[in-house]
Formats: C-alpha cells, sequence, structure tokens
C-alpha cells in the first residue's frame, strides 16, 4: 500500500488576519486546540468545540502588538501564526499551527521566518518538548533567521501544563538569516 502524496506546497505566503478571516481562523484554532489537548489535559464544551478566548484578541485589532497571520501553501489555506510583545520586550510567537498534511514539508519553517522578518529584533519563542519535533522545528528557524546566535533555556514549571522551553535570538531589519 502507498502512501498519499502530499499536497503542494509551495509558495508559502502570509496573509494577514482581519475580521473577515474570523471563520477560518476560528475553524483552524479548533484544531490547534485539538492538537493541544492531549498535552494540556483539556475537553471539548458540550458542542463539541475548544475554547479559543485569545482568538478575539486578534481579531480585535485594539493593540497593534498582537498580529495574526493566515498561512497558505500553494494558494491553499495551510495554518496560521500569532505574534505579541515578548515580556522584556521584543517579539513572541503566541500561536503557530500547520495542518498535519503539510508538516515536515518546510511550509512551517518558511512561514515562521516570514513571521520574524515582519519584526526585527529580540525574539523570545516558547514550545514545550513533549511535542515531537518541536525543539528541532524552533531550533531550525533560530538558526534560519541568526546563524549561531541564539540560546535556549528550559522556564519554570507551571502547575496547569507542561513547561515551556524558551529560543531567543536578535536579527536584523530586512534581511532573514542575518543577525544584530
Amino acid at each position: 500500500m502507498s502512501t498519499p502524496s502530499r499536497p503542494a506546497s509551495r509558495p508559502v505566503a502570509l496573509i494577514e488576519v482581519d475580521r473577515s478571516h474570523r471563520a477560518v481562523l476560528g475553524n483552524l484554532g479548533q484544531l490547534y486546540r485539538h492538537d493541544l489537548s492531549e498535552a494540556y489535559g483539556h475537553l471539548p464544551n458540550d458542542d463539541g468545540s475548544f475554547n479559543d478566548r485569545q482568538l478575539d484578541r486578534f481579531l480585535a485589532g485594539v493593540d497593534p502588538q498582537h498580529r495574526a497571520w493566515l498561512i497558505t501553501a500553494a494558494g491553499r489555506t495551510a495554518g496560521f501564526v500569532m505574534t505579541i510583545s515578548a515580556a522584556g520586550g521584543g517579539t513572541s510567537i503566541a500561536g503557530f499551527f500547520v495542518v498535519r498534511a503539510l508538516r515536515r514539508t518546510g511550509v512551517g519553517r518558511e512561514a515562521a521566518v516570514q513571521a520574524i522578518a515582519t519584526a526585527p529584533g529580540r525574539w523570545a519563542i516558547a514550545f514545550q518538548r513533549y511535542n515531537p519535533g518541536v525543539e528541532k522545528f524552533w531550533c531550525g528557524v533560530a538558526t534560519a533567521v541568526a546563524g549561531d546566535r541564539w540560546e535556549m533555556r528550559d522556564g519554570p514549571r507551571p502547575e496547569t501544563r507542561p513547561p515551556d522551553t524558551w529560543v531567543t535570538f536578535r536579527t536584523s531589519p530586512g534581511v532573514p538569516g542575518k543577525e544584530l
């Protein structure tokens, strides 16, 4: 039995989210929350949906530091990326999701590099190591945008979810892959 072919994955583009994208971002948000439900111990609501309150903060447009993009691959919806202000200055990834059919195709890496290029300077990206491949992914992104000038550290262990590991680096304006 052969494996089905993967969908086309190039080109990768980011489309800035506005209120007209509420439904698609909400639907992708449900898939994202489902992916996290095992590690976080979240169950769906009685109607089968997961809570996703962060969505409203991004769609409201009241805080310019809350930015969101839909990720497209070959013109098709592929996921999303959300950024916020990082504690202590700079920018952080608040949410990052690529649909399963396009994982490990380079779509996520390209989308992450494009999102990071929108806000040159200090970056702090948290991830949870329970997620297979996530450490390799974010370390690869850090290397792509900052060369060998990035650091990784473990954060404190919260009571309600897995602990965060942080990748931090700085980028220069205009040229992904060039560090400050």
